[in-house]
């Protein structure tokens, strides 16, 4: 839902703004000493029906050390997201459908991780 970020003041993290734009127009997330980057997550924009926005974003290293700190804040496992009243109207109607946490982290786990099971497979078959 959210990360609170500390960091060490080493620039590395950008942001891209318009995650539909193409192509991506990249920046620099200033690092000030003493406060903390805080990182919207995509289940606060299904609860949000869209008013809050995700941040796409990536950490690109640049020859130095670089130390950071997250704190990531998410509901419980058993907890239903779904559209909050105060975001929806006749004419905003929900625009995800009501996804219990649990299923969702692991619905978006499964699409950014590679299945290495593919890898033991051709092995095998190699040695056939």
């Amino acid at each position: 839902m959210m990360t609170l970020l500390a960091t060490d003041g080493v620039m590395g993290l950008q942001i891209c703004k318009d995650k539909d734009a193409k192509p991506r127009k990249w920046e620099y997330v200033p690092s000030i000493k003493g406060a903390y980057i805080v990182n919207l997550g995509d289940l606060l924009e299904r609860w949000s029906n869209g008013l809050f926005k995700s941040t796409l974003h990536r950490v690109l290293g640049n020859g130095q050390d670089r130390y950071s700190i997250p704190f990531f804040v998410k509901p419980s496992h058993d907890c239903l997201v779904e559209c909050l009243p105060t975001c929806q109207s006749e004419k905003n109607p929900p625009k995800y459908p009501a996804i219990k946490c649990s299923a969702y982290l692991t619905q978006r786990y499964d699409e950014s991780h590679v299945d290495l099971s593919i890898y033991g497979k051709q092995t095998q078959e190699r040695s056939l």
